[in-house]
């Protein structure tokens, strides 16, 4: 598998990881623009952490694609997940 879609499925199983966790930790609260902003935090951190880890060699031959590939999905993936977790998660038992 190539480094870049290496990077695409790390950000699909982020987006999923992260739309449960907010659920789960309810970061929409007071405000759905607080939960929006915490998932573009952790994706920017993670393309930082990302950067560092990468060899300066993967860094020149992806240039931007390291930045941006995957995010699309991320923000789709994390907006799904976080609709499915708060239905399934919120519904009282019984």
């Amino acid at each position: 598998m190539r480094l870049e879609d290496k990077i695409y499925w790390g950000r699909f199983l982020g987006g999923v990881v992260m739309g449960v966790l907010t659920e789960v930790f309810k970061l929409y609260r007071p405000t759905s623009i607080a939960a929006i902003l915490i998932a573009a935090l952790v994706y920017i951190v993670s393309a930082i952490i990302l950067r560092s880890v990468v060899s300066e060699e993967a860094r020149r031959t992806l240039g931007r694609r390291l930045y941006l590939s995957g995010s699309g999905t991320y923000a789709a993936i994390w907006l799904l997940t976080w609709i499915l977790s708060f239905n399934l998660l919120s519904q009282p038992l019984g």
